[in-house]
């Protein structure tokens, strides 16, 4: 009898691995697996499953993408978005939303990682879903986003998987015969016991914090990088030229900072874009076109808008490490320089000779501020602002021309 109860509980346990594992994709794009998209954007997902006949993804993912306020606290996991609160309950497995218990699992937790279903969460904030089963790819979208077509994405999507593919190794040539001309030099490898360089850069200013993490820069005699909403330099003038003054670099962060009004459009994007240049340009006198667009280029950046970009001059820096400092409290100061700290420490590992930290000009990172700074120096690490005689390509679409 034990015998047939072990045999039992082997089969269990495959069928458990078997429905879990179903639809887990090794890479966002390529071989065969199933791809997210959101406007005209693939979504770097790399973990995608179908659960009883539904679509999941890790949470981390969606909270990037969509940007949504996730807490966790005392076993239960908070999540909101434009006035939809999600709890989720360890301890029973279950999902409310707004208070009220849902009959299923939208949410599940498989070794310890949250997976959402991505139906549930689109259309409970507000977005639009459209299958392409022929190529295992859910496009998420909203009508007032403008956005290509359902066929040119399609076909987006098709060029992306087929890019994807891996080139077959070419046949090894023969041997060709010695001669008199030298061979071109190998590349120079980084030097491994050389510290990288680090740029410290902050959001969303200028405003009381902007002052105050300049106080703490200047005494660390360490440069850095702003980027500057134009709404808030209408109303903080002399902080721009203050920050001038101290030998910083300032880009721009739009107008407005509203994801809404941004990538309304095309139109929308590049006016906020250039007002906000050409404000900083007035109030600092310095010739920038430095601009760091909000929640980052990915996926909020369009062909169109990558190309009106590149067009019109402009250079565009995302970051390398992100402190996620505007999740935090005061009293959460330790959790930013946790995260600058080890975030640095996996770039510098992985071989990043130059790496963007994103910071913002809030309170809890003015606590932070002092710790990171010293912690930056004891290790060696080489500290500059951004230079725009030796521009750094620094985004998520990965191109060389921004």
């Amino acid at each position: 009898m034990k015998k047939v109860y072990s045999i039992l509980a082997i089969v269990f346990g495959l069928l458990v691995f078997v429905s879990i594992g179903i639809g887990k994709a090794e890479a966002a794009v390529g071989n065969g697996n199933r791809v997210i998209g959101l406007h005209d954007r693939i979504l770097p997902i790399k973990d995608i499953r179908v659960i009883d006949s539904d679509t999941k993804v890790p949470l981390s993912d969606m909270e990037k993408a969509f940007y949504l306020t996730v807490k966790t606290e005392s076993g239960k996991t908070t999540i909101e978005k434009y006035g939809k609160q999600f709890i989720y309950d360890a301890s029973t497995g279950k999902t409310s939303l707004n208070g009220v218990e849902q009959q299923w699992k939208p949410i599940i937790n498989i070794d310890g990682t949250l997976f959402i279903s991505v139906k549930f969460l689109t259309r409970e904030i507000g977005f639009k879903m459209e299958y392409f089963t022929n190529i295992h790819t859910i496009r998420i979208y909203r009508d007032d986003y403008k956005h290509m077509g359902h066929d040119a994405f399609e076909q987006m999507v098709k060029k992306a998987i087929e890019d994807a593919r891996p080139t077959p190794p070419a046949k090894p040539s023969k041997p060709s015969k010695p001669s008199d001309q030298s061979s071109p030099s190998k590349p120079t490898k980084p030097n491994p016991n050389k510290k990288p360089v680090v740029y410290l850069t902050f959001d969303d200013g200028p405003n009381q914090f902007t002052l105050k993490n300049n106080e703490t820069l200047n005494n660390y005699k360490v440069p850095a990088t702003f980027f500057f909403i134009g709404n808030e330099m209408k109303h903080n003038e002399s902080i721009v030229k203050t920050i001038k003054n101290s030998g910083h670099f300032i880009g721009a962060h739009s107008m407005t900072h509203d994801q809404t009004s941004v990538y309304k459009s095309t139109e929308n994007f590049m006016a906020e874009m250039t007002e906000s240049i050409e404000l900083l340009v007035k109030l600092s006198g310095n010739q920038s076109k430095l601009v760091r667009v909000p929640y980052g280029s990915t996926p909020h950046v369009t062909p169109a808008m990558q190309k009106s970009l590149k067009q019109q001059g402009y250079k565009m820096w995302d970051w390398d490490v992100d402190s996620n400092d505007w999740k935090y409290k005061d009293t959460e100061a330790d959790q930013i320089i946790k995260n600058v700290q080890e975030g640095i420490t996996k770039q510098a590992k992985a071989g990043q000779q130059n790496i963007v930290v994103l910071l913002h000009d809030r309170s809890q990172t003015t606590i932070a501020l002092p710790t990171i700074i010293e912690w930056l120096q004891k290790e060696g690490y080489e500290l500059k602002k951004y230079n725009p005689a030796n521009h750094l390509s620094k985004n998520f679409l990965k191109d060389p021309e921004l």
